[in-house]
């Protein structure tokens, strides 16, 4: 629903956005959404589908109120004055006008891989909240005073809602309060008064350096120690407030909203994501104004739903969907090819999605761009070097460097003799003369797999938030919130371990397993012939076609959030459950596991602050490399 003209009226200033670097820099491996197994949704009856698109005049409200390109920022970010101003999209080169109310403005700034149409989901409504969850306001384009609250779902099939009694309110319903909605001049806005939308940067447009709003996470507590938690699963729930136009609660679960008289099918009021940022998160995307059986629309007075769905979106952290948020296995290349489950909705096995997309390659030993082959393409090196194995190396084209022990020049590059001239498959490489599989009898160290003849640990350098522990590549809960099984305890570090290497002290280089140490090289085939040394696979054996040795995933650098993209080189004990081991982090049985992150606001949010800054490091490292000239160099 659009804005009422009177908030336009007695807004005295526009509300605006943050810190430059953020966003300047959208991460280039999340260009493009993973392709959806699921249909369009469709409303009920009239098969409209949904979102709608933002009307033009919600979005010219907020331009008028200052969130538009061209802006005039009087004041920057810390709090100098600029004569003459500069445009709003000089701070922000992404955003795009009417961002500010849109759901693919929310997660543009997000840096969500999320489609707003073809990643829209109704199902499955309810979720499980072991350890208990935040909630927070993330997307407001609607003027009603409304509070989200939880309930139980003993049976996701009953189509009875739950009574008001039986609705608890997590999120207050004064938004201008509840996130010190504030005025150009740090003045509070008195409720109704102004237009905070949430979605995007918080700072005012016209003065990047005044808050517009702080964000506010609210969190459920430790949800199993509350009385009113019944334990399995909850759901959530938009309460009506019958003092404004918003007087119909709205569901999560979909069999609980009003039904449509047509065919007694309810009508779609609230539409689910589940975030490709956070295994644990999800945001609930609700209509707010009533439906009736007749229509779902529903126009009284002038107003009607509109089906953008942008009227409350609420981001829920620290819950999990049955079959969702596991680590598996994609069937695309490289970087990729890693991928965590989509949530599975009734007889449908969980779709993997991968955890980055195809970015730019890079000279760093990792297929960036998804195609199957490794540190390929022009302009990688600069001039007079070429990339081996995720490093630029002096060329040896023109004799200065010349190549020995059975091997020649090719594009730059020492290369085993057999293979010059050779050109193989993506995902294939030479070995001896012929085309191959890298990875074929190659057994990787513990914790670590094979990639395109690359013995790879997706956790190295992965830093987790508190409350989660890294499994391939992956941050998700906890053994404290999971628990562990097959007799193993979990550890101070979040992890389950073996009891019986407790306090057992491995020589350098080894480690304990069941109580004994081994060597962890130990049956370990390495790819293309190299050497493992401590757990690591190394360089191939002189003379042996081309596959590298332990390396990252994903041209992010170390700390990634979540795991999302990958890591540089790093060890294979930097992280992760040894699957070797006989106890690894064993999950919960279904309905599964959500923590939330931390205790308070900032831990909350400290992943995302984390994959921000991720990205502003690595469009600083893109545009250094634009500069740095070129390289070649492809998987042999």
């Amino acid at each position: 629903m659009i804005w009422s003209v009177e908030c336009a009226l007695l807004c005295d200033s526009p509300v605006g956005t943050k810190n430059p670097l953020l966003g300047l820099s959208i991460l280039a491996c999340v260009a493009a959404a993973a392709p959806s197994a699921h249909g369009q949704v469709l409303q009920t009856g009239d098969n409209t589908p949904l979102p709608q698109p933002v009307g033009q005049p919600e979005i010219q409200l907020s331009m008028d109120l200052g969130w538009r390109e061209d802006t005039p920022a009087h004041q920057d970010f810390n709090g100098v004055n600029l004569n003459p101003p500069r445009a709003y999209r000089d701070f922000f080169p992404t955003f795009r006008n009417g961002d500010a109310v849109k759901l693919s403005g929310l997660f543009k700034w997000r840096k969500e891989q999320i489609d707003e149409r073809a990643d829209a989901r109704i199902a499955p409504g309810y979720f499980s909240p072991t350890c208990g969850f935040t909630a927070e306001l993330v997307l407001r384009g609607g003027d009603c005073n409304v509070k989200l609250g939880w309930y139980n779902v003993a049976d996701p099939n009953n189509p009875t809602p739950p009574a008001a009694n039986e609705i608890y309110p997590l999120v207050p319903d004064s938004t201008e309060a509840d996130s010190m909605c504030m005025g150009q001049n740090g003045e509070p806005k008195a409720a109704g008064s102004g237009f905070c939308p949430l979605g995007w940067d918080n700072h005012h447009p016209y003065k990047l350096s005044q808050l517009a709003w702080i964000p506010k996470p609210h969190d459920s507590g430790e949800i199993k120690t509350r009385p009113e938690y019944k334990g399995g699963y909850i759901a959530f729930a938009l309460i009506g407030n019958e003092s404004s136009r918003c007087k119909q609660t709205k569901f999560s679960v979909a069999l609980h909203n009003v039904k449509s008289a047509q065919d007694n099918k309810p009508w779609i009021t609230t539409l689910i994501y589940q975030s490709t940022v956070d295994p644990d998160g999800f945001y609930i995307a609700f209509e707010d104004l009533p439906m009736a059986p007749e229509s779902w629309k529903n126009p009284v007075n002038g107003a009607a739903n509109d089906g953008d769905f942008n009227d409350f979106v609420y981001f829920i952290s620290g819950i999990s969907c049955a079959g969702g948020g596991k680590p598996c296995t994609t069937s695309l290349k490289g970087a990729c090819s890693l991928g965590r489950t989509d949530c599975a909705i009734g007889n449908e096995a969980p779709t993997c999605r991968p955890i980055i997309q195809p970015g730019a390659e890079l000279c760093d030993n990792v297929d960036n761009d998804c195609d199957g082959n490794v540190d390929n393409g022009d302009g990688l090196c600069p001039v007079g070097y070429a990339c081996d194995h995720g490093t630029c190396v002096h060329s040896c084209t023109g004799g200065e460097f010349p190549c020995s022990g059975g091997r020649e020049c090719e594009n730059g590059v020492c290369i085993d003799a057999a293979c010059v001239g050779v050109k193989c498959d993506p995902g294939l490489a030479c070995r001896g003369g012929n085309c191959v599989d890298p990875c074929t009898d190659a057994n990787c160290p513990a914790g670590q797999e094979c990639q395109l003849g690359r013995c790879i640990d997706p956790c190295a350098g992965v830093k987790c938030p508190g409350g989660r522990v890294c499994e391939r590549g992956l941050c998700v809960s906890d053994c404290a919130c999971r628990g562990c099984s097959d007799g193993a305890q979990c550890g101070s570090d979040g992890r389950c371990t073996d009891p019986l290497c407790a306090g057992v002290n491995c020589p350098p280089g080894q480690r304990c397993r069941g109580g004994t140490c081994f060597d962890p090289c130990e049956g370990v085939t390495c790819p293309g012939g190299g050497r493992c040394t401590d757990g690591t696979c190394g360089e191939p054996n002189p003379g042996v076609g081309g596959s590298a040795g332990a390396a990252g995933v994903g041209g992010l650098p170390s700390g990634g959030a979540f795991g999302v993209g990958g890591v540089t080189a790093g060890t294979s004990n930097a992280g992760g459950s040894d699957p070797a081991e006989p106890f690894g982090k064993k999950g919960a049985p279904e309905p599964g596991c959500g923590c939330r992150v931390g205790g308070d606001r900032a831990s909350n949010l400290a992943w995302l602050a984390a994959l921000l800054g991720a990205g502003a490091w690595l469009g600083r490292r893109r545009r250094h490399e634009n500069k740095t000239g070129s390289k070649t160099g492809a998987e042999r």
